[in-house]
């Protein structure tokens, strides 16, 4: 895409002009992903008053170094039963009859030959999740276990160890925001950051941030048996820092350690050509074979793939369905863990997904955020300009400006935002819009389902932000949601659009609308047949994500695959 200078500003007049429409009301509908986890019913686990003879389990090492570990867990039984048995992992402090397991992994099926006795080693990959770790072998099946044994306690080198590091933008060109997370008993944190990697000379105490508790969640596995303490939030912002410069940091202290040194880059000037990543629906996998939910093994291929070729990228945005917690508190953490080497060397910016924020009580009353209700999200996730549960806000990247919205609030509340924002935007300054919404305005799928179905959302969309849209000359649509890649020709109400009369080979022609749900949540493969024609690419069985390069004169796009690590399409 190809664009020449001295763009016009908007007209806020004939902006201001466009009516906004109202939403229909909202109802229930079933989650996207499988959960193992459901199977798991705390309040049937039996726990007997005394240890079955015979039975051993135990952990090595027992004690858990910074930054995650694979565990090896050794189980026996004598005169095993014909029942399945299963090892579970948990937090130490971790109730069995009221919380669910971290992960765990069925080591008998119930089917075996009878036998004297049984047992083996499995291994479970660990992270510091601030309290030491402890594991349960149980008989039966995860909806009706007993507890047979819990193992000895695997300790915590450091339990305030500073983990989840992440940068934000700022509002202000010259800042940029670090957090992180620690335990509770972390007194203090200190920012270091400098010119040379050797040479932190400047520091910023941390703010403690207002953390969340379990009466904050809205219900459902995120008030009851997935919950966990989310540790402490912590947040330093720097200022001053000139574009182009190289910044070193850590964070931490010294009672309580520091995080690994990273550096980054200060957000570029209009001037300046940027390389981002663009992806949605990630999701996490902890690299071991065990039951875990919401597993995403795509995501760590992707995650993986960006990390290596990170040097030289300036931001990656994410655009909703974050990690799929979907209520289970450890997977924020895991989450964190997994996104860390990225987002520790570059601004990770998002928007909210229907997995963050979706409740009963809420515009979108289905249960997809698990109870979450967005808490969890609004806290470890705030961009700038945002407020608690009003989650859109703009951002500018060197030459591009960024519109973002939820599809999961209510449409009407954002339209005057919406307006306001693109009236703002200087094309002289940023002659490049992108809108980004979780859900997509065009989507090649068959769901038709009342009330929140691809395509009924689509059309609410449409109605209240596509015409706008194109008067603004919003070059590209951005969305997630669907677990596939897709990419439209420049599209008005359901058409190519054609250059007008006279028009000069760079004239604007409409948004195009993408897709990009494919980095690591299972494939959604409801795709229409025929194919529409504003569709010029859909790939709904691959995973991957997306590159944008851009500066003054040309912005271009590829998506690239991670079984193959080749281009599959660009413009």
């Amino acid at each position: 895409v190809g664009r020449k200078g001295n763009m016009r500003f908007l007209s806020l007049l004939l902006l201001l002009a466009l009516p906004a429409l109202a939403l229909t009301d909202q109802h229930v509908s079933p989650s996207h992903s499988p959960d193992p986890l459901a199977r798991y019913n705390p309040e049937r686990v039996q726990v007997p008053k005394k240890q079955f003879p015979g039975t051993v389990l135990t952990v090595t090492p027992d004690t858990l170094a910074e930054g995650g570990a694979f565990l090896t867990v050794t189980w026996k039984v004598l005169l095993p039963r014909k029942s399945p048995y299963f090892v579970a992992m948990y937090l130490e402090n971790d109730d069995v009859t009221a919380t669910a397991p971290i992960k765990y992994l069925m080591v008998q099926n119930g089917k075996e030959a009878p036998s004297l006795k049984a047992g083996g080693d499995v291994k479970f990959w660990a992270i510091n999740m601030r309290k030491n770790i402890v594991f349960c072998l149980f008989r039966g099946e995860p909806e009706d276990a007993e507890l047979l044994i819990k193992s000895n306690v695997v300790t915590l080198d450091s339990p305030n160890e500073p983990t989840s590091g992440r940068l934000t933008q700022t509002a202000d060109p010259g800042g940029m925001t670090v957090s992180w997370i620690t335990g509770d008993g972390a007194k203090g944190q200190t920012l270091q950051y400098g010119s040379f990697a050797g040479k932190l000379d400047h520091s910023l105490d941390a703010t403690r941030l207002p953390g969340y508790n379990r009466l904050d969640m809205c219900g459902g596995t995120a008030k009851g048996k997935g919950w966990r303490d989310p540790g402490t939030f912590w947040t330093a912002t720097m200022t001053g820092l000139s574009p182009g410069d190289k910044v070193h940091f850590r964070y931490g202290s010294d009672a309580d350690g520091w995080s690994e040194p990273s550096f980054f880059f200060p957000r570029p000037t209009p001037d300046m050509a940027v390389k981002l990543f663009v992806f949605g629906d990630l999701g996490t996998h902890s690299p071991d074979s065990t039951e875990q939910p919401f597993d995403s093994l795509a995501s760590r291929n992707s995650t993986d793939a960006m990390f290596l070729e990170s040097l030289g990228k300036t931001l990656a945005f994410h655009v909703g369905d974050i990690s799929y917690a979907v209520g289970y508190a450890s997977k924020w953490d895991d989450f964190g863990n997994q996104i860390a080497p990225i987002a520790s060397r570059m601004p990770y910016m998002t928007a909210i997904g229907n997995h963050e924020r979706d409740w009963p009580g809420g515009i979108i009353a289905v249960e997809d955020s698990g109870g979450e209700c967005g808490v969890p999200y609004d806290l470890r996730f705030p961009m700038p300009g945002t407020d608690r549960d009003a989650p859109w806000y703009s951002f500018d990247h060197g030459p591009v400006h960024f519109t973002v919205i939820s599809s999961e609030h209510d449409l009407d509340d954002q339209y005057k935002f919406v307006i306001q924002d693109l009236a703002k935007v200087n094309r002289t300054i940023t002659p490049w819009v992108v809108f980004a919404t979780h859900r997509p305005m065009y989507v090649s799928s068959t769901n038709n389902n009342i009330p929140d179905g691809d395509q009924t959302m689509a059309t609410q969309l449409r109605e209240v932000f596509e015409e706008l849209l194109y008067i603004a000359e919003v070059d590209i649509v951005l969305a997630g949601h669907h677990h596939s890649y897709q990419r439209t020709c420049p599209v008005l109400k359901g058409a190519c659009t054609k250059p007008r009369p006279n028009a000069t080979a760079d004239a604007y022609l409409g948004p195009v609308h993408i897709v990009a749900g494919m980095a690591g949540a299972a494939s959604t493969t409801n795709i229409q047949t025929p194919q529409p024609p504003i569709y010029e690419m859909v790939d709904a069985e691959h995973h991957g994500y997306m590159r944008m390069s851009a500066d003054k004169t040309t912005l271009t796009m590829e998506y690239t695959r991670t079984d193959d690590g080749t281009i599959h399409d660009r413009f």
